[in-house]
């Protein structure tokens, strides 16, 4: 059920929400090297969604995207360029731990600068990591 959906805050070490255009409504928000969002928690066995991209190829091989719930890793992925992906992680309770609230760490093993890539033409001075749409935290 979509009123199960626990909601989910976009905390430290993320950039502001940018928006496609107003007829798509399409929004995300662009993560530093490590971001953390945060939730209520389930309590229970849940699926964390997870919608991302990588839209320009800064790299010559794919981030490596790591989850982490406190110092656990509970998925690890390379994230290819201009590929929009959406990430089903199965996270049991035991996982999220005995607290009110959770907090997951979205990283990445390298970040970058789109005024410091020419191709680009870009004066963004921001470090950047990878491209959120969304994530949200469905129990089962």
């Amino acid at each position: 059920l979509q009123s199960d959906n626990v909601f989910v805050v976009f905390n430290n070490g993320w950039h502001e929400t940018e928006v496609a255009d107003e007829v798509s409504g399409l929004e995300w928000q662009w993560s530093r090297r490590e971001a953390t969002l945060s939730f209520r928690n389930p309590k229970r066995d849940s699926v964390f969604f997870l919608q991302l991209d990588q839209p320009v190829k800064p790299f010559p091989e794919p981030q490596r995207v790591e989850v982490r719930i406190g110092s656990t890793v509970i998925d690890s992925f390379p994230l290819p360029p201009a590929t929009r992906e959406l990430r089903r992680i199965n996270v049991t309770a035991d996982q999220f731990g005995g607290g009110d609230a959770v907090d997951m760490t979205i990283a990445v093993d390298k970040t970058f600068v789109p005024a410091s890539i020419p191709e680009l033409r870009s004066t963004d001075p921001r470090e950047l990591g990878v491209r959120v749409f969304r994530a949200f935290v469905q129990p089962r």
